[in-house]
């Protein structure tokens, strides 16, 4: 079973629920320079200082800002400007939000400590490649300041939405974060209820854990365990545990959104890459899109891939739209790795990203987008020499997946909207639990 486990949560102490919003911020994985200076002078307190904070003149690696996050966390906490709450508890979470395409949802989750177990040993699955410089940088960051910063958004399957029906108690009560940061309301609650907190744990009792958003956070800190443990900390005690938020996946605002791609290097031209993929692709044209038209490309593009076909949409800025639409079935067969080889993404890199227009796999050279409108407008601006559009990836395709033990290809899915960054942390070591 997931192991669930309430916590004593590391807050922000001493301002209303409604001025939460000041000192949180999106992940630190979103952030360009320029939200990263904004965000430091948002608020002193704001904890883009503890998760990313800004890499000064003269310093060539990330060991000065990890050394003030460390410090940031042992001042804040003497000053009064975190507390670590007297009871452990559950966090319920309720995010409110509109989709791209006009679309009002609601999505209840709860923030929570979750024993870590390795993949394949338990009942946590992934679905996602990570990569070591990342884990790096948190591994050192997390260590330094003994909080798992970044919480790790799970989802698991549950019908009956035992959990969620046994928080809704605590959720009628008064919130300890209420506030609306880029379009979406978030509120939290504390629920140190010791029955509901057994209801919960017996809900999720069997229950299998997908890693939705996190993957790199998650096996940090089964790093950071390993190393505890090395340095003889105890068996069951934090450094066990790590920062999860857990969300059915039956939960109407189980959102899932495409990661479109922005080429801002290609390898051919537009017209040599759909010369070469043209015995394998469908391909008409339809006019320009003007400005405002993102949502009608993405429909038609959904129209395009019903009855489990493959579809894509590419756009240079200059030319026509061009619609792809693969001309075998997208439907998966076999095993997993078949399954994984008939995801779209999988289609899109091995045919035409990596393929015919020959991008690197350098990260500076492709840039992501949920939104179809800010993909469009990229190439329309000269953003990028090409974006391509595709559908999300189902939900029950990563269950599949995560279940038998494979990998997707990176930026597969986005779950939206993200999670919120500072809400709570979880303390696991000094100077986080001094």
């Amino acid at each position: 079973m997931v192991d669930v486990r309430p916590f004593h949560g590391l807050r922000h102490a001493g301002l209303a629920p409604d001025k939460i919003g000041e000192v949180t911020s999106p992940p630190y994985d979103v952030f360009d320079p320029e939200m990263q200076r904004a965000y430091h002078e948002r608020h002193p307190h704001n904890i883009i200082r503890l998760i990313l904070g800004l890499i000064e003149p003269g310093e060539t690696d990330d060991a000065g800002r990890i050394g003030r996050a460390a410090k940031c966390i042992e001042t804040w906490k003497r000053e009064g400007v975190l507390a670590l709450d007297e009871a452990p508890a559950l966090y319920p979470y309720l995010q409110k939000f509109t989709l791209p395409d006009g679309t009002a949802l609601e999505r209840r989750a709860f923030f929570t400590s979750v024993r870590l177990e390795k993949y394949g040993e338990g009942k946590i699955h992934p679905h996602e490649q990570t990569f070591p410089k990342t884990k790096t940088f948190l591994f050192n960051l997390y260590g330094s300041c003994g909080t798992h910063f970044g919480p790790i958004f799970s989802f698991y399957d549950d019908p009956a939405d035992a959990a969620s029906k046994t928080l809704a108690a605590s959720m009628a009560g008064n919130p300890i974060a209420d506030f609306e940061e880029d379009g979406v309301h978030h509120t939290l609650w504390r629920c140190d209820n010791p029955e509901a907190i057994v209801a919960v744990q017996e809900a999720l009792s069997g229950r299998d854990a997908f890693i939705a958003d996190g993957h790199h956070r998650y096996e940090t800190s089964l790093n950071l365990k390993d190393a505890a443990r090395k340095n003889g900390a105890v068996k069951g005690g934090e450094a066990d545990y790590t920062l999860m938020c857990l969300a059915n996946a039956s939960d109407p605002g189980m959102a899932v959104l495409p990661t479109h791609r922005l080429l801002k290097k290609i390898g051919a031209t537009v017209d040599d890459v759909l010369a070469k993929i043209a015995p394998g692709y469908e391909i008409t044209e339809a006019p320009a899109p003007a400005v405002g038209e993102g949502s009608m490309v993405a429909r038609k593009l959904k129209e395009l891939a019903e009855g489990g076909r493959t579809a894509f949409c590419l756009y240079d800025g200059k030319g026509p739209l061009r619609y792809l639409v693969k001309k075998e079935s997208g439907a998966a067969v076999g095993g997993v790795d078949e399954a994984v080889a008939s995801l779209d993404v999988s289609r899109l890199h091995a045919d035409i990203v990596d393929s015919a227009f020959a991008v690197s796999h350098d990260e500076a050279d492709t840039a992501f987008t949920p939104d179809p409108e800010i993909a469009l407008a990229a190439a329309r601006k000269g953003e990028c020499k090409v974006v391509i559009l595709l559908n999300p990836t189902p939900v029950e395709a990563v269950v599949k997946i995560a279940s038998a033990g494979g990998k997707m290809p990176h930026k597969s899915t986005y779950f939206f909207p993200k999670l919120r960054s500072g809400l709570v942390f979880h303390a696991f070591a000094p100077p986080a639990t001094d």
